[in-house]
């Protein structure tokens, strides 16, 4: 018997204008549909009806996760929109190893908030597919280089990784003073966002503040190339403790 080819989801991520929407436990859809046209007439043959294809419909996209009251990028940010009426573009960003993504133009349709006295406040919404979503078969290429500074003495940051192909998590320890840091991300021809903002090619980003020291924060890279799925990078920043 041949072996499944099924794969794990685990790694699959929301972007929501360019920024990731956090502690998502399950992500559906674009759930796609196409009216038919019924045609059927005297002439048909067999006695059986005859249908046209219709306009297709981007259907929606189903959201569940853990209520985060200070994801001010990902669902704050989605509510916001949705009382808004705004349409975003988005992404559906399957694990890396996987390379492939759906984007879409979309708005929020629905946010629901569940507090039970006996169990973690979480998060329901779902997302109105305006259009044709696409599914992205071709990865991006992807970052070639990564820089910054830090607050202290602007200095330069040491990652304790070499970036390479492949390597999708990067970690580096700054100086317990330091209170941000700025970075530089290269990946010619790509459309960066770092922690949700846009950011130009190899032009070095505003500052991105820390947590407390003897924290790490975490910050998220997005970077994709026209009619390609993006790749999705992460910078572990260490501030030790005083």
């Amino acid at each position: 018997m041949t072996a499944s080819a099924g794969t794990s989801a685990f790694g699959t991520f929301l972007f929501w204008n360019g920024a990731k929407v956090l502690e998502l436990s399950n992500i559906s859809g674009p759930s796609e549909t196409r009216n038919t046209i019924d045609v059927t007439s005297h002439d048909s043959d067999d006695t059986y009806s005859e249908f046209i294809a219709g306009v297709g419909d981007g259907g929606e996209i189903s959201l569940e996760g853990n209520l985060i009251t200070t994801d001010s990028a990902g669902q704050v940010a989605f509510h916001t929109d949705l009382q808004a009426g705004t349409k975003r573009t988005g992404f559906i960003v399957l694990p890396m190893a996987l390379g492939k993504a759906f984007t879409f133009t979309g708005m929020g349709s629905g946010f629901s908030g569940s507090y039970p006295y006996d169990d973690k406040a979480s998060v329901s919404g779902t997302v109105k597919v305006s259009g044709k979503p696409t599914y992205l078969t071709t990865q991006s290429t992807g970052i070639s280089a990564l820089a910054g500074i830090e607050e202290t003495d602007t200095s330069a940051l040491s990652l304790n990784e070499v970036v390479a192909a492949g390597t999708y998590a990067y970690t580096c320890t700054v100086d317990t003073a330091s209170s941000w840091v700025k970075l530089t991300v290269t990946a010619a021809s790509h459309t960066i966002y770092v922690n949700g903002t846009a950011q130009t090619t190899t032009v070095q980003g505003g500052e991105i503040a820390l947590g407390a020291a003897g924290t790490t924060t975490e910050i998220t890279i997005l970077v994709y190339e026209s009619n390609k799925a993006p790749r999705i990078y992460t910078l572990s920043v260490t501030r030790p403790a005083a």
